[in-house]
């Protein structure tokens, strides 16, 4: 969680200060008291705790808590920025959907909260293996979306094999068998807005589905 609403109400106290003190200790030639640093301290401590619920409703309006990935309602806003870097540089932009095999029947037998350890679990694998500014979103209940700023041409085959095989291991860990569906578009390749390329990877997730 970000602690950018807690810097900016403080930023405010401390500009708010510095005016009081110059205008009734300067300017007006008051006496300066303690009650100025009482005062201060108390501003100090609701401007702290103002900007942290500032900062817990925007974490919780960008994250899925469970995973602590993006949520599906920043994927535009995050398309929209990446997409237009890469046309700027001439680059390219991976689209990745990775959808779970049987996570119904992991629920259904083990129950929800061992189907929540795998989704986190799974979220933690694509983030290992994520540059920092990739973004990967929690697209539906077992369904992820990795963006992927500069993706370079060939990367589908290594991207779906590196993750096959760390799914594998981490079934291993947790006693069950991890199996996905992935699918790959690429900006701009195979379109330019994310309708378009989440449709593509959709497609090519599901002939991945019925070719096991």
């Amino acid at each position: 969680m970000s602690y950018r609403g807690r810097f900016i109400a403080v930023g405010i106290v401390i500009l708010f200060n510095l005016i009081r003190y110059f205008y009734y200790h300067q300017y007006m030639g008051l006496p300066f008291e303690a009650s100025f640093f009482i005062l201060t301290a108390i501003f100090f401590a609701v401007a702290w705790v103002g900007g942290k619920q500032y900062d817990l409703v925007k974490f919780y309006a960008e994250k899925d808590p469970l995973t602590n990935t993006y949520n599906r309602r920043t994927v535009d806003i995050v398309f929209k920025k990446q997409a237009g870097i890469c046309k700027m540089k001439n680059k390219k932009l991976g689209i990745v959907l990775i959808d779970l095999d049987d996570f119904k029947e992991v629920n259904d037998k083990l129950g929800h909260q061992k189907g929540d350890e795998l989704l986190r679990c799974i979220a933690d694998i694509i983030k290992m293996n994520a540059k920092k500014e990739d973004f990967l979103v929690r697209w539906g209940g077992d369904e992820f979306v990795h963006i992927i700023p500069d993706s370079k041409e060939d990367f589908h085959l290594d991207y779906i094999l590196k993750l096959k095989e760390d799914l594998s291991h981490a079934g291993i860990h947790l006693n069950i068998s991890i199996k996905a569906s992935i699918g790959i578009a690429v900006y701009p390749d195979d379109g330019e807005s994310f309708d378009v390329l989440i449709r593509k990877a959709d497609t090519s997730m599901y002939d991945m589905k019925r070719e096991k």
